[in-house]
């Protein structure tokens, strides 16, 4: 049974957890989740269609995951819409990096930091894309909608899903990378015994977000 140390006191990090809540979800919410990554891809592709392909679809990606965390996901889109839109519309793409700060009167639903982030990827080359993102959660969240099927996203509903706790995100303790690699193999784990089990074909990306969305509404979050 993995056990995860973190600030000296331990989580127990296990399939069982991940099933528990899997087994509670609702045929709808099996169909959410398994949906949900590529209804985000969706998203992040329309965005591209309607900003004329001005900005690039690994921008686009990059921008919403920059603003996901403590974000409503529908906020997050709206979020993310309305600074590219401005990006564009204020011709910010002629500035450097170093004049992001004239795009952070946009007002968006997360951090200040996360905003930044978002400008700065806007102002940025692809490839700088997870160097600005920094931190696993953001990176993998900006790789499953580019559509990575191997990445895995751990925000603090997956954790606590996969350790058998409930609590607000703002509860939930910080995880290193050795804690998150360890979490996600939880998650492969578990996505292996509930697909040989239940005769499924999940990939572990699905089984996330079908856990996910079954978290929040079994402890309104």
């Amino acid at each position: 049974m993995p056990v995860i140390s973190i600030n000296k006191t331990d989580y127990k990090v296990t399939k069982g957890n991940i099933e528990k809540v899997f087994k509670q979800a609702t045929n709808h919410e099996i169909h959410q989740g398994i949906n949900w990554y590529s209804n985000a891809t969706n998203f992040a592709t329309d965005l591209f269609s309607e900003l004329n392909y001005q900005i690039s679809l690994n921008k686009i990606a990059g921008v919403i995951a920059s603003l996901s965390p403590r974000n409503d996901w529908n906020r997050n889109k709206i979020d993310a819409r309305n600074i590219c839109k401005e990006f564009l519309s204020n011709k910010y793409y002629q500035l450097n990096l170093f004049g992001y700060h004239f795009l952070l009167n946009s007002k968006v639903c997360t951090f200040n930091a996360n905003k930044s982030k978002a400008i700065k990827i806007l102002l940025a080359n692809d490839s700088e894309i997870e160097t600005l993102l920094k931190g696993n959660k953001l990176i993998n969240f900006y790789r499953c909608i580019i559509g990575d099927t191997e990445a895995i996203t751990i925000d603090g509903h997956a954790f606590n899903i996969a350790s058998n706790r409930v609590s607000s995100l703002a509860e939930v303790p910080a995880i290193s990378e050795k804690n998150y690699k360890a979490v996600q193999r939880v998650y492969r784990d578990a996505k292996n015994f509930i697909n040989k089990r239940y005769n499924l074909n999940l990939k572990t990306s699905d089984l996330q977000a079908v856990t996910w969305v079954t978290y929040k509404r079994l402890h309104n979050k």
